[in-house]
């Protein structure tokens, strides 16, 4: 007997022909997964070690090979921390520009010097992509909030555990005033855009009842 197999636990039609804005809509790992084997391992190490990011115990592109497919959409031995997904966020919001960490209790900056990750253009078209994740995708949950949100949904397996639930992104969406970028994970939450996106949504609100973005 035959069942459906859905990369959106939301899903309830196929995704159908898939692009990147597609892709990144909803959330389609098959799309992720064959992109990466056509770009090959080398260009998401380079991307990635931008941010610090392992995407995999030997971040190599002899070590991510053997676990490229997976390590496309984010599985695999890729690890990160909500700091480092943030930045990723941060760098989209930016243009392009990937943004230096700067820890408000102590006054010290992570990294020295910012650099360029995307053109101006290409991280354009991913905002887009990612305002659209919440209002027609699987951070849906959110389309409703008075501060546009752009963002990304993740559920990440665990071995012998419930998925880790993720939701990334930056508010508000489109303008030029002062934004945030924020990465949420919730251990063994299952499915991001029911567990973490909320909570995401949470940290945009009370952002702009304090006046920290406008």
């Amino acid at each position: 007997m035959s069942r459906p197999v859905r990369d959106d636990a939301l899903d309830t039609t196929p995704h159908g022909h898939v692009d990147l804005e597609r892709g990144l809509v909803v959330s389609c790992n098959a799309y992720f997964a064959q992109l990466a084997v056509a770009v090959g391992p080398r260009p998401l190490v380079e991307a990635a070690s931008l941010f610090q990011i392992n995407v995999a115990r030997t971040p190599t592109p002899d070590g991510v090979r053997p676990m490229l497919a997976q390590v496309g959409y984010g599985q695999g031995e890729a690890l990160v921390t909500p700091l480092k997904l943030a930045r990723v966020s941060a760098a989209i919001a930016a243009g392009g520009v990937v943004v230096p960490a700067h820890w408000e209790t102590t006054g010290v900056e992570t990294t020295a010097s910012s650099v360029r990750f995307l053109t101006a253009r290409d991280a354009d078209r991913l905002a887009r992509a990612m305002r659209a994740v919440v209002t027609s995708g699987t951070g849906r949950s959110l389309q409703s909030s008075p501060v546009p949100i752009a963002g990304k949904t993740g559920t990440a397996e665990v071995a012998g555990a419930a998925a880790h639930a993720w939701f990334t992104g930056f508010a508000p969406s489109g303008g030029k005033g002062r934004r945030i970028a924020f990465a949420v994970i919730v251990e063994n939450a299952g499915y991001g855009g029911r567990a973490a996106a909320p909570i995401a949504g949470a940290i945009v609100s009370a952002a702009n009842e304090l006046g920290v973005i406008k």
